[in-house]
């Protein structure tokens, strides 16, 4: 590393004082319900096209091929009762990862490593939490929850080449290859990489400054999670997928509000034919939308009253 990306680094993780993170305004947890969910992914499409990345007009759900599938967790950052951020964290599967569309060489090469992978990615936060805690939390539960739970090596990540300081300085990541265009979205993409353990280290190097309730912060993110973040009631394997999202919970968001379930490329679907049963996928769509529609009506009339 060169003198000027040590400074940058250095003024970055000044700047950033994370161990004043707030841990008692946000709450994180993870989506179970439809409406959190879909909340999650309205969240982020505004937020890309809010940076002029995606349509305004095509605003709906930001919804990936890999969301559908049981690898992928995504949390939800609370301000009381209003949503104020969202982030995915998805495993690696037969069915790929998101980054695999723009750095598939590098991944594979990770995988030959014997590396087990999870990709951090739909992150989005509503504007007056952009320089709040909301995003240091979201990462917090997803490095415990990657190093508790999924037992990950590494994290791989997709963001704006802007954004490269910032998380090499905090973090600890390095990029993979060179920055190229998005796959999906009109904007620039770099793909980086670190080791779970090393984000670990570069947290109890660089921030030895107790956080508020006296725990260390790279404790907080490795090891005893605060109240705030409500994430470690969880199972294992089967039963912790069917735990975030229920039958009824996946066939209402891929299968009634939104098209997703029927536009996965051919790798995605054969994978998702392996974990969820076949009733679930054989859902009777019009059915459930005409009963949807119906439910909104009667509740209109009843509002109309």
């Amino acid at each position: 590393m060169g003198m000027r990306d040590w400074f940058t680094d250095a003024m970055v993780r000044h700047k950033a004082r994370l161990h004043e993170v707030s841990l008692d305004r946000y709450t994180i947890c993870i989506a179970r319900t439809v409406e959190q969910y879909e909340d999650a992914f309205r969240l982020v499409d505004l937020a890309f096209a809010y940076e002029g990345i995606r349509s305004v007009r095509d605003v709906s759900l930001r919804i990936t091929p890999q969301h559908v599938l049981p690898e992928s967790t995504v949390l939800v950052a609370y301000e009381g009762d209003t949503l104020v951020g969202t982030m995915t964290v998805t495993l690696d599967s037969a069915a790929g990862l998101p980054l695999d569309k723009d750095y598939p060489d590098e991944l594979a090469s990770l995988r030959k490593q014997g590396a087990k992978i999870v990709e951090y990615g739909s992150l989005a936060l509503v504007r007056r939490c952009w320089k709040k805690s909301v995003s240091t939390l979201l990462s917090m539960a997803a490095v415990w929850l990657s190093r508790n739970v999924l037992d990950a090596s590494h994290i791989v990540i997709g963001v704006n080449p802007r954004a490269i300081p910032f998380y090499r300085g905090l973090y600890g990541f390095a990029a993979m290859g060179a920055s190229q265009h998005h796959t999906d979205l009109d904007a620039p993409v770099q793909g980086m990489m670190c080791p779970t353990s090393h984000f670990v280290d570069c947290l109890k190097r660089y921030f030895r400054r107790p956080t508020a309730s006296g725990v260390q912060l790279h404790e907080l993110f490795a090891e005893t999670l605060p109240p705030c973040v409500a994430i470690d009631a969880l199972g294992d394997g089967e039963d912790w997928a069917r735990w975030k999202m229920p039958r009824e919970v996946f066939q209402e968001l891929f299968m009634c509000r939104s098209n997703r379930l029927r536009t996965l490329d051919p790798q995605a679907r054969a994978y998702l034919q392996t974990v969820r049963s076949p009733s679930t996928l054989e859902v009777n769509v019009a059915q459930r939308t005409s009963t949807n529609f119906s439910r909104e009506l009667r509740r209109s009339r009843a509002v109309s009253r």
